[in-house]
């Protein structure tokens, strides 16, 4: 009867039993499997005839295949016709194909594992997998296949939904269920096509359908696409994996950064803390504040001869262990200076000397050094130093400038000294220039003047070095210092 007796909407249709379909399928898709892997390999000029008698029996396969969905079944696979428009237009595709010359030869794109019990269909699938790239491992049912994907390596897995014993719903749940396996794609191959199949697999976790007798080109591109994403979640696991373990291996670290920081800390503290030596006819305050837990600046001093007293203060660079290493070795030298020399140009062209001997020109400081006599004289020396200021008790300020460059640079240096001499309520102040390199918002510096002026308002009370810092930092409306802060204050009373 012709279908002009028939039209399509007259069409009679006829439910046939699932697995009757899922029988008419199977021999149909070794049809149209293996004429297509015959056709894509019939490519040589000598091979015009056969070619053309294997599209004749391709496309005899896929007119039976459309009589059978035409009249016995129901549902139009959801996988096909969304990939391609209209499965009749398989031999052209494949032929298309042919044409631009797709052999699928090279490295392999990853392991596929194909699970079927009907060898003819595992023969006809691993075939044209391994003419797109693939390597292929196979499993004729539901248990090897997991035994296999135990194994490690699988990419992804081709399953079959029919099979004895096992089918692939089953092995999918299990699949799914284990924590090392759950992220493998898996894309299911049936002859069936009903809907309800479709939306059971994908709801089990599947990332695709396809029907069977599949289509190369189709096949290719769903592998494709599943393949990528499974390499995106790959490379989102590797490097969340690849942070976690730096992250590990960063707490450790710190954690003994932390270690050496509170030695260090301790020994920096044991030296800028201990005891100020008691001075008849004069106050001695004061003031360290480090960035961080460990600072570059330090400051000591030590009875001389004769009832003389040394105070001094050095800036070395950065903060932390190396910093307070500096600072520790600093302290050694200005002890053992001035156990050698009693004047402030001498102690100090000293430490220049052996901290050159020791670094060798590798590091620098600014430090200063100040003796001062019980009846008020005082000798100061800089290199590099911010200079030292003088507060009369009328509120006036002197300054008394550093001579020499800082410490280290050259093995032997001209350290010149100034002397002058405090009176009863006279203030001097030895400090690093943490204390005015705070920036505000702006991005203005505090400047000397400004440490200055606030010198000669507050310098005159006792136990003023906590209100000169705070009111630097006022004036700069900064949030903080940026640099470690440093000070030491004499006042003859």
């Amino acid at each position: 009867m012709s279908e002009a007796q028939h039209p399509a909407g007259d069409t009679e249709r006829h439910r046939l039993p699932r697995s009757l379909l899922h029988d008419l399928r199977t021999p149909l898709n070794h049809i149209i499997g293996f004429s297509a892997l015959l056709i894509e390999q019939a490519e040589e000029p000598t091979r015009d005839n056969a070619l053309a008698d294997l599209q004749k029996i391709h496309a005899a396969g896929q007119q039976l295949l459309s009589l059978i969905n035409d009249n016995f079944d129901s549902v139009v696979s959801v996988s096909q016709s969304r990939a391609t428009g209209d499965n009749r237009q398989t031999g052209d595709i494949i032929q298309a194909k042919l044409s631009a010359g797709e052999s699928g030869s090279g490295a392999a794109q990853g392991l596929v594992l194909v699970v079927d019990d009907v060898e003819a269909n595992r023969d006809v699938l691993s075939r044209q997998l391994k003419r797109q790239g693939y390597a292929v491992a196979i499993a004729e049912n539901g248990q090897a296949a997991l035994d296999q994907l135990r194994g490690g390596n699988v990419d992804l897995v081709l399953l079959d939904i029919m099979m004895p014993e096992m089918d692939g719903y089953e092995l999918l749940q299990r699949l799914k269920a284990e924590d090392a396996l759950r992220h493998i794609p898996v894309i299911m191959i049936s002859a069936l096509s009903e809907l309800d199949s479709v939306v059971r697999c994908i709801g089990l976790g599947a990332e695709d359908y396809l029907p069977k007798p599949f289509e190369p080109t189709l096949l290719k591109a769903r592998l494709g696409a599943c393949l990528e994403k499974k390499r995106a979640r790959d490379r989102e696991q590797e490097l969340a994996a690849a942070l976690h373990a730096q992250n590990h291996e960063m707490a450790i670290w710190r954690k003994a950064q932390e270690a050496d920081l509170a030695v260090a800390r301790t020994t920096q503290q044991a030296i800028v803390t201990s005891a100020l030596p008691p001075l008849d006819g004069w106050e001695v305050e004061t003031l360290y504040t480090p960035v961080i837990q460990v600072g570059g600046d330090v400051y000591g001093w030590r009875l001389l001869e004769h009832g003389a007293s040394l105070f001094w203060l050095a800036d070395a660079t950065g903060h932390g262990v190396a910093a307070a290493l500096f600072t520790t070795l600093v302290a050694l030298l200005f002890t053992h200076a001035s156990s050698e020399s009693q004047t402030a140009h001498g102690i100090l062209t000293r430490v220049n000397a052996e901290f050159y001997g020791v670094l060798r020109g590798r590091s620098f400081m600014t430090a200063c050094c100040a003796v001062v006599e019980p009846d008020g004289r005082l000798s100061f020396a800089g290199a590099g130093h911010p200079p030292l200021l003088l507060r009369r008790r009328d509120g006036s300020v002197e300054t008394v400038s550093s001579l020499a460059t800082m410490i280290g640079i050259h093995p032997a240096i001209e350290i010149a000294e100034t002397a002058t001499t405090l009176a009863r309520g006279d203030t001097a102040l030895l400090y690093t220039d943490g204390v005015y390199s705070s920036r505000s918002d702006g991005g203005d510096r505090l400047t000397g003047d400004d440490l200055a002026q606030e010198f000669a308002r507050l310098g005159g009370r006792a136990g003023f070095l906590p209100r000169l810092i705070a009111e630097l930092g006022q004036k700069s409306e900064a949030p903080a210092f940026d640099d470690d802060v440093a000070a030491l204050a004499l006042r003859r009373v």
